[in-house]
């Protein structure tokens, strides 16, 4: 059996991988404004772009716009390509950055997907810190995570508690009901942030000091947002003045 320090080090060049990916892109993207050019915005409203080919703020190819989400696909594919074949040009610490920077590139536009075009949507913030709390969990917190499991095994759930949750309740008429009242965008808003609220409601009765972590991390997350609408604002006040001068 590996050392604990030898199993914790992919998980940990993922991560690191995937934060210096995830930020990067943000930061290059902002500071272009590519998400509030001539192209992104013809894309955003369904439009085809003028260009057939043009590589500057924004990728055209053959009048397609292709958003960075595209290179995060290609080099998840990619890392999983070279670890299925056990290619001898690639040792396991690249293949988890290529993996890494990849997963980076992709949950950067996240929010864009889901919301059809919003680039600076707080989904994007919200997935990518769960993610990012899921690979920290993987690397700091290991034996945590195998005690909750042994405890799930030891004690299974009951199914008396799924019937109560799924078959004597009217919760599954309400999600339909819910779905067809609400659209994908805000759908997909109640169920992420749902799920997360729940399950760290209960990691915080099992472990107390959970909460720290999860304090800090709204503290984050509104940090984070608040500096990107406040760059956005600023951005669109600049524009405006220059279209009056």
């Amino acid at each position: 059996m590996k050392p604990i320090q030898s199993r914790r080090g992919i998980p940990f060049i993922v991560t690191l991988s995937y934060f210096i990916s995830f930020l990067a892109i943000r930061l290059a993207v902002i500071v272009a404004g590519s998400a509030e050019s001539q192209f992104a915005m013809a894309a955003k409203a369904g439009n085809m772009p003028e260009q057939s080919f043009y590589i500057g703020r924004n990728i055209i190819l053959f009048g397609y716009h292709i958003h960075h989400f595209y290179f995060g696909i290609f080099l998840i594919a990619a890392a999983g390509w070279i670890a299925l074949i056990e290619s001898p040009h690639f040792s396991r610490r690249q293949i988890a950055v290529i993996y890494g920077a990849g997963l980076g590139l992709f949950m950067d536009e996240i929010g864009l997907l889901l919301t059809w075009g919003d680039y600076h949507s707080s989904l994007t913030y919200v997935l990518s810190l769960l993610l990012a709390g899921v690979f920290v969990n993987l690397v700091f917190f290991p034996d945590f995570w195998k005690e909750t499991r042994r405890q799930i095994r030891a004690n299974p759930p009951r199914s008396a508690l799924l019937n109560a949750l799924f078959l004597k309740t009217q919760l599954p008429k309400v999600a339909d009901n819910l779905t067809k009242a609400t659209g994908k965008t805000e759908l997909a808003s109640l169920v992420f942030t749902g799920i997360m609220y729940l399950g760290v409601g209960v990691l915080i009765l099992l472990y107390p000091r959970f909460v720290y972590y999860w304090v800090a991390g709204v503290f984050l997350l509104q940090g984070v947002t608040s500096l990107v609408r406040a760059w956005k604002e600023n951005s669109s006040g600049e524009e405006e003045e220059e279209d009056a001068i």
